[in-house]
């Protein structure tokens, strides 16, 4: 019995034209540009306009990876919505939209949620999904974010998060196809910072309409932010390579067999660490940061996108998605190209 195989078919994304620079967010928030051009590592950001939201962005996306495929939106027959942030509402499918709007009306909507994480889980699913059921062909991951929203610039305790912006991306996956496999996925959560990270109101402890609401917790804060450097120090890069080893022994291959690594973008010095502390160059990943920020789940999807956009994969490639999220975990997602 031949084993059946999934692979990434297409990609596409949508980035807004709106750019925030780094002399704006320094202004913003009262630092000098250098703390974001230098020490972060970031010129500018995309912006999504007023009237811009995560589910418009979704549907250019999943658009450019529909036509990619050469494929028409009725053949899809799942659709996995994955975002780090809000949706357009509060209580809403942002999947279901995006089905109706592309005219995918034979597939099965639903969202998956693991902040930056979500894209790669969204793909493991799916291929799962794809792989138990005879019925099922074409999948559509699609991630999209509007993490601008999020931020409050006064707050310095925040800076680290002052990378987050807007954008979209998406993947087609179709079952059968023999290049662009999926081979393996693992990933861990250390829920010990679980507080250091959220937004706090419009949830069941600071409800809508509540006494307690004040704008403060309408934004994403980190609480005590010298602790969680302290803590992630001593397991972000750890964990990391956790699940990229993991992934690749899962999958039958070693890091030396890595090809290309692409992350979720991080401050540079912590990117460099990651390559470092896996004994890859810098010609081996793409870092999108300068320009584009960090688009949450949104990031890995589109550095794939970007990579492939420039040639540089080739057939036999072995490339790993891996991410970094709020919780926290980490995961990593080997592909055969």
């Amino acid at each position: 019995m031949i084993e059946q195989t999934v692979g990434i078919t297409s990609v596409g994304y949508y980035i807004p034209t709106g750019i925030l620079t780094s002399k704006e967010m320094a202004k913003l928030a009262n630092l000098p540009e250098f703390v974001f051009t230098e020490k972060i590592g970031i010129k500018q950001k995309p912006i999504a306009g007023q009237d811009e939201h995560p589910s418009d962005m979704g549907i250019k996306a999943a658009l450019s990876a529909i036509n990619k495929a050469k494929i028409t939106a009725s053949e899809i027959d799942l659709i996995a919505y994955c975002a780090a942030g809000d949706y357009d509402y509060r209580f809403w499918s942002p999947a279901a939209k995006i089905q109706e709007a592309i005219g995918a009306e034979n597939a099965f909507a639903f969202e998956v949620r693991n902040f930056c994480n979500s894209g790669n889980l969204g793909i493991h699913i799916c291929r799962n999904m794809l792989l138990a059921d005879n019925d099922l062909s074409y999948a559509l991951v699609v991630c999209s974010d509007k993490l601008s929203m999020l931020l409050d610039y006064s707050d310095v305790n925040s800076l680290s998060i002052f990378i987050m912006a807007d954008g979209a991306a998406a993947a087609i996956l179709k079952k059968g196809e023999p290049s662009n496999q999926i081979l393996s996925y693992h990933a861990i959560t250390n829920g010990k910072l679980v507080d250091c990270l959220k937004v706090s109101s419009a949830g069941t402890k600071f409800p809508v309409g509540g006494t307690q609401i004040n704008d403060e917790l309408n934004y994403l804060k980190i609480k005590d932010p010298q602790e969680l450097e302290t803590i992630l120090s001593d397991v972000y890069l750890e964990n990391y390579s956790k699940v990229i080893h993991k992934s690749l022994e899962k999958s039958g291959y070693l890091i030396k067999d890595v090809d290309f690594l692409l992350t979720n973008q991080v401050k540079k010095s912590l990117s460099k660490g990651i390559l470092e502390s896996l004994n890859l160059k810098d010609d081996q990943t793409f870092i999108s940061l300068p320009e584009y920020g960090h688009l949450g789940a949104v990031d890995t999807i589109f550095g794939l996108a970007k990579t492939l956009e420039s040639k540089k994969i080739k057939p036999g490639n072995l490339v790993v998605l891996a991410s970094s999220a709020a919780g926290f975990s980490w995961a990593a997602l080997t592909v055969k190209y």
